[in-house]
């Protein structure tokens, strides 16, 4: 037998051709559910918004500036000296003599301190000439002092007369000519004379060099 149950809507109206009535019937009474609340009341929901965190940016605290505020002042290093290059340390030598009056005789012979007897003899008579003693003047053997020149002679004694026996214009770097007269050079006169040896022996030189030696007494 077929199943003759069937939910369709015009199927049904086949069946149920006749009127249906709705009756209240008051001996029934429903009651109300208990405890019968609105399950849903949109004036007691309070809607709370979540607040989420707000990241605020982090700004760099740039301290407050003060104009009043003194320059901060840093020490500085030690300043560091300038190495300036060294000078040639100054030149010393071994004289006779005491140099009182700014006279500096030079010699030159290589096999004596001085020179020869005879050359030694003819030197304690100029010095007595000028009246010169010992401690009036300073003398100097060039032979043990070679290459030196004028200025370092002129630093060291700073003589005012100076005698040249046997040393040349060449061997003091002197660009000077000289023509049998007295040389003024800065503040020294300068008398150029032969060898004291062979000067004893040459009249001529000899008597030029009495009359030099008269303009500077």
């Amino acid at each position: 037998m077929e199943n003759q149950v069937t939910n369709n809507a015009n199927a049904l109206r086949l069946f149920f051709t006749e009127e249906v009535f709705l009756v209240k019937d008051e001996n029934v009474e429903i009651l109300p559910l208990r405890n019968a609340e609105p399950v849903f009341n949109a004036e007691n929901v309070s809607v709370k918004v979540a607040e989420e965190p707000v990241l605020k940016p982090e700004t760099a605290q740039i301290p407050e500036i003060n104009p009043t505020n003194s320059t901060k002042i840093y020490p500085q290093g030690p300043e560091i000296p300038h190495i300036a290059a060294e000078s040639a340390p100054e030149k010393t030598f071994k004289f006779l003599g005491g140099n009182k009056k700014s006279v500096l005789i030079l010699v030159n012979d290589s096999e004596h301190d001085v020179s020869t007897e005879q050359g030694r003899e003819l030197l304690r008579k100029i010095v007595k000439a000028v009246d010169l003693g010992t401690p009036d003047f300073a003398l100097l053997n060039y032979s043990n002092y070679k290459g030196t020149d004028f200025l370092e002679l002129h630093r060291f004694f700073k003589p005012a007369i100076m005698l040249s026996f046997g040393v040349e214009f060449a061997d003091l770097r002197l660009n000077l000519t000289w023509q049998n007269e007295i040389i003024f050079h800065e503040t020294t006169r300068i008398i150029f004379a032969p060898n004291l040896h062979h000067l004893d022996s040459d009249l001529n030189a000899k008597k030029t060099l009495w009359g030099h030696l008269q303009k500077i007494k």
